[in-house]
């Protein structure tokens, strides 16, 4: 689940914009200041709406020297609409910049929209709504819940992902098998393997969200519904 820090000294907007995220399915932390914000920095996030004017300083100035180490999507709120400024908050690190006053259901697509490009850039990691899965430390989770996988069905759910909605015959799954592990694995074996994979997944075995039969083909893995 995505925990997002939104920096704003306006408590109303402040209070709606948690409101809005909590009922998207975020998590929130909050901050009215400089001061607050760096010590909220030090927990886990995942992107930041920052408020330019701050009552103790400019926050592009403190993005500005923090950017190289401040590794999460950053998106600046402020009525500082000129073109000037937003040339100034992108040249500060900004990964967007809304101008007030700005629409709820803008503001959370914006925010979607910055997420999933800070993931492609990033490569090694894939969400749905209540799937997590990092290519780096091999740990898969759902709704926030570890996952424990056999080393095949690791593998298998490695091909999904890396070829997300498209058809993959059974041929191609038993030719990218045999090149990562350099094992023989038969049709039979694949299909026991999905199956256990699919029963660790899906809500519903019979109507499969993300794993579905191509009949007579093969499979593919679908993320129609990812944000």
């Amino acid at each position: 689940m995505y925990r997002i820090l939104v920096v704003e000294d306006d408590t109303v907007l402040r209070n709606g914009i948690v409101y809005s995220l909590k009922k998207e399915g975020y998590e929130t932390e909050t901050a009215g200041s400089l001061k607050e914000m760096k010590e909220v920095l030090s927990r886990p996030l995942d992107a930041v709406f920052l408020d330019v004017s701050l009552p103790d300083g400019d926050s592009r100035n403190y993005l500005e020297s923090r950017r190289r180490d401040l590794n999460i999507p950053v998106i600046f709120l402020t009525a500082r609409s000129t073109e000037r400024d937003q040339i100034r908050g992108f040249d500060a690190g900004a990964d967007d910049y809304i101008t007030k006053p700005f629409s709820i259901p803008l503001l959370m697509r914006r925010l979607r929209a910055v997420l999933r490009r800070n993931e492609k850039e990033d490569g090694s990691l894939y969400r749905t709504d209540n799937l997590m899965y990092d290519f780096k430390t091999k740990i898969l989770t759902k709704s926030d819940v570890p996952v424990s996988l056999s080393k095949t069905e690791m593998k298998i759910l490695e091909i999904f992902l890396a070829n997300r909605n498209q058809v993959l015959t059974w041929e191609t799954m038993l030719e990218k098998k045999w090149d990562i592990d350099g094992n023989f694995v038969d049709k039979n074996t694949l299909s026991v393997n999905i199956a256990r994979l699919r029963a660790k997944l899906e809500d519903d075995r019979k109507n499969p969200r993300y794993i579905r039969n191509v009949f007579g083909i093969g499979y593919k893995w679908s993320d129609e519904n990812d944000r």
